[in-house]
């Protein structure tokens, strides 16, 4: 049995963040529950750097491992980007970040800020037709019919994403009424949150799942180059569309039930299967030819706009290039795409299932090296996991 906060202490004294340190070993402790190991199994995954199920979910080999990026180098080489990571820590500095040199469209309108004491800043695209009182997000939402309302950072306390809607003289909060003595209670309470337009997706994705919206996760890496003075260059490693499920209350997160599904950066084609997270499945597969609610098949279709968003991602991605890694988060619509967020270390464990190893590919690994990947020892994770077993 693994004494988690020994193994968290043993981990930090190693190197590691403190703050990726306990997503980690919440990682381990995740994946010790729906994966089964035998022993030599499991001693042989620690001692690559892997968590033990990750044999399972890749197929993982004596012959193809090292094309897989380990678990444990992944959050060794943590931050991959450098002190310029601060343009995208939070949503606002995004939005702010974004609204130049032809980007500006990429972002939804930002309406309102509300601070930490409660206090509202009122932002770029709030409407001068609406008294800025009380009674301001109710106005807006009256006007606008539909507000994304999310923490500009972390979770905020917990109260997460909010589709807020205006439907038939009644408000809405995920798609469920409300009163007002609830909404008066959700608005005293979004602290460091902010308030924008809601990115509807195209009707093309609705067909999959309409309830919530599809997002894509891309990541993208800065290639590096022998010549100083040569323009940057990026790559995709990952790209794949989350849908929501009834599993997942409706959010598009793998982490919360949702479906994940491969495709093709350059050309947009879905791959032929999508994943959802083991402990999600009612069967315990995590491969799935057809979303588990609609029915609805991916098979020989692709994204909508595929060619304009892809060019828009390269564009960001040149505006923000003083940045290495990636990880953008992206709402498809009916005329364009909107950006949610980027992350600086998004997760690349199911992502290389749906999307192939990431270190099969030559300029990946040498972006990976280059960010100190050679430089951390895997079988350590093996030792400090050994210290930890009670």
């Amino acid at each position: 049995m693994t004494d988690y906060n020994l193994l968290l202490n043993l981990l930090r004294e190693n190197g590691m963040d403190s703050k990726w340190s306990k997503m980690f070993v919440k990682k381990l402790a995740d994946d010790e529950k729906v994966f089964v190991a035998d022993e030599k199994t499991k001693r042989w995954a620690l001692q690559s750097g892997f968590y033990p199920g990750r044999v399972e979910l890749y197929g993982l080999t004596e012959e193809n491992h090292r094309d897989y990026l380990p678990d444990y180098s992944y959050f060794m080489i943590h931050p991959i980007n450098h002190h310029f990571r601060i343009w995208i820590n939070d949503k606002l500095s995004l939005k702010y970040v974004l609204n130049s040199n032809g980007c500006e469209s990429s972002m939804p309108e930002y309406y309102l800020y509300v601070e930490n004491n409660g206090d509202y800043t009122y932002l770029m695209n709030t409407p001068y037709s609406i008294k800025k009182d009380k009674h301001f997000v109710l106005n807006l939402l009256k006007e606008k019919g539909i507000l994304a309302v999310k923490p500009n950072s972390g979770t905020s306390g917990g109260n997460g994403f909010m589709k807020m809607e205006w439907v038939d003289s009644a408000i809405h909060i995920n798609n469920k009424p409300i009163d007002m003595l609830q909404f008066n209670t959700i608005l005293d309470q979004l602290q460091n949150n902010i308030v924008t337009e809601y990115a509807c997706q195209h009707s093309d994705l609705a067909r999959i799942w309409p309830l919530s919206e599809c997002t894509l996760r891309v990541i993208m890496v800065k290639l590096p180059h022998d010549n100083p003075y040569s323009e940057s260059k990026w790559q995709c490693i990952v790209s794949y569309a989350r849908f929501g499920s009834s599993v997942s209350g409706g959010a598009s997160n793998l982490s919360s039930g949702g479906i994940g599904i491969g495709f093709s950066f350059e050309t947009g084609q879905f791959n032929d299967f999508g994943i959802m997270y083991r402990r999600f499945s009612p069967d315990g597969r995590f491969i799935c030819y057809e979303h588990p609610d609609t029915k609805a098949v991916w098979k020989d279709s692709k994204l909508p706009n595929w060619d304009y968003v892809k060019s828009m991602i390269e564009k960001v991605c040149q505006h923000i290039s003083s940045l290495d890694y990636l990880g953008l988060d992206i709402i498809i619509t009916p005329t364009g795409l909107k950006f949610c967020e980027i992350n600086t270390h998004p997760a690349v464990d199911y992502e290389q299932v749906m999307c192939g190893p990431v270190l099969a590919n030559e300029n990946t690994r040498r972006f990976f090296e280059n960010k100190g990947l050679g430089r951390v020892n895997n079988s350590d994770f093996f030792d400090m996991y050994l210290k930890s077993q009670k």
